[in-house]
């Protein structure tokens, strides 16, 4: 058998800022966002799926610009409506599949901030909270769903401290050294006893240092610097019988690099 779709979809947004102070500023957004359904293969049964869509309403306060002022920050709150969200499961053959799991929503809160505390050197941090729920699961899945409360993929928390110093070394060479570490949250990658796994929690760092000039320099760089293990993706292969499987974080890595530009 064959099918085909039409789909027309309109997806309006907004926004608004307002410059209360020289420096600071107010700012409202709207927007809406989708991704196409499809379909899923179950054994000897083809299921659609149908698209999901997003409304999000945020709203912030923004003081200073990143790279002109001295010291910036900004805040904001979103709330997002999150209508026939897509998900991963496993189906019974053991393959992965998809399925409108219901309807969530998600309030975060997110700041961001950066000082310069002597010249040459900016310091940087981040930080997100989000509070997912699946508010309407459906009915088809409402026991995989039941040992599951946040929205799949998002986590709670989610963090980074960063910094990047710069000085003159000889006449025409600069010295720059930066560095971050990042952590990301808990989260669940899908929907039931394989996919429902948690993934998330873990550290990733970095430290660069590169002289030259803009034109021709060396660099030398580690990540994951501590080597920590962490479980990015709780996934491997949907036939590996058994739970366990991850994407483990990156070793730590050494790198020497020479970049030019002509």
């Amino acid at each position: 058998m064959t099918a085909d779709r039409i789909e027309t979809s309109v997806l309006p947004s907004a926004s608004l800022i307002a410059a209360v102070l020289p420096k600071l500023s107010l700012y409202g957004r709207y927007q809406q966002g989708f991704r196409p359904g499809g379909l899923a293969i179950e054994s000897d049964f083809v299921r659609r799926f149908e698209n999901d869509r997003v409304r999000t309403l945020e709203s912030g306060v923004r003081y200073g610009l990143a790279g002109v002022d001295s010291a910036y920050l900004s805040a904001s709150v979103s709330h997002t409506i999150w209508q026939d969200i897509q998900a991963d499961f496993i189906d019974a053959t053991g393959l992965p599949s998809t399925a409108n799991i219901g309807d969530g929503r998600i309030w975060t809160f997110s700041a961001t901030g950066g000082w310069k505390p002597v010249a040459g050197l900016t310091l940087d941090a981040g930080f997100t909270y989000n509070d997912s729920r699946v508010t309407e699961p459906s009915a088809n899945l409402f026991v995989a769903l039941a040992r599951m409360s946040q929205v799949p993929n998002i986590a709670r928390y989610a963090g980074r401290l960063g910094a990047d110093y710069r000085r003159d070394v000889g006449r025409d060479l600069e010295l720059r050294v930066y560095g971050w570490a990042r952590y990301v949250g808990r989260s669940r990658l899908g929907v039931g006893p394989v996919l429902g796994e948690e993934q998330g929690d873990y550290l990733d760092t970095a430290l660069t240092a590169r002289v030259g000039r803009a034109s021709l320099g060396v660099t030398f760089g580690v990540t994951n610097l501590t080597d920590s293990v962490g479980n990015r993706f709780a996934l491997g292969t949907p036939f590996q019988v058994g739970s366990g499987q991850i994407t483990p974080q990156r070793p730590r890595t050494v790198r020497i690099g020479l970049d030019a530009a002509f």
